[in-house]
């Protein structure tokens, strides 16, 4: 407790109103920038967000900001047009973010860019076009690569095999099984439809983004893979043809 206290207290030294989400966002909307609700910065040390006319940009609700993410209203490009005859051409343009976004690591969002809702950026991408909602995106510059109903198609696909490599590298590593609760991800799969006897762990996950009832909903009315943790265990050394006999 105390040592949580130390490391909280030193963030807030180090980093000042960037040492949290929470005083970030308190900062940025000071500044005069509109922000939604259940908007995350993960490591707010490592963003930049235009302040410079802070009404040019305007972020929804549940956006998720990653490491490196930097969003820009202007571009100050026209210096080397006034260093040879003199003029001011300047360029600013807003920014605006809709609902329901994640943006990946290092992301750069130019300025004049408006993002729908429901919209994935891949890492290291460059957004400087608009990106319509329900789309996924990536690249330099970002192109659209999916639409959210492929992707998450995609995503249940791979659902099972993500949480079965896992199950190995963590196997390889410590030779010994894995702990339900490491599968914070994946219980899905495993998991009895029984809401009131899911672990904290578990829970913690659903209540994620703020739609609780809706998950849990999902929850129920969906089928596990596995009649249990250890019928997934079992499946996972079958796969990979492994002993259960480790330490």
């Amino acid at each position: 407790m105390i040592s949580r206290i130390l490391k909280k207290l030193y963030k807030k030294l180090i980093y000042g109103y960037k040492s949290s989400t929470k005083s970030y966002i308190k900062y940025l909307r000071k500044k005069g920038i509109e922000i939604g609700n259940n908007v995350t910065f993960y490591e707010p040390n490592t963003n930049y967000v235009d302040t410079q006319k802070p009404w040019l940009v305007k972020i929804g609700d549940n956006v998720e900001i990653t490491r490196g993410v930097v969003i820009i209203t202007h571009d100050y490009s026209w210096s080397v047009i006034k260093k040879l005859d003199g003029r001011v051409i300047g360029s600013r343009r807003k920014v605006q973010i809709g609902n329901n976004v994640f943006i990946g690591m290092n992301s750069i969002i130019m300025q004049g860019v408006t993002i729908g809702n429901n919209v994935i950026i891949g890492a290291n991408s460059v957004v400087n076009k608009d990106i319509p909602s329900n789309s996924v995106v990536a690249g330099n510059p970002a192109r659209i690569i999916s639409d959210i109903k492929k992707y998450t198609k995609k995503r249940e696909e791979k659902y099972l095999r993500d949480a079965e490599e896992m199950f190995l590298e963590y196997y390889k590593k410590y030779t010994k099984l894995p702990e339900k609760e490491l599968f914070d991800e994946f219980f899905w799969i495993f998991e009895k439809r029984e809401d009131n006897k899911l672990s904290k762990v578990f829970l913690d996950k659903m209540q994620l983004t703020g739609n609780f009832n809706i998950t849990k909903e999902q929850f129920l009315k969906t089928k596990p893979y596995f009649d249990g943790y250890e019928e997934f265990v079992k499946h996972c050394l079958n796969v990979y043809k492994l002993e259960d006999n480790v330490i």
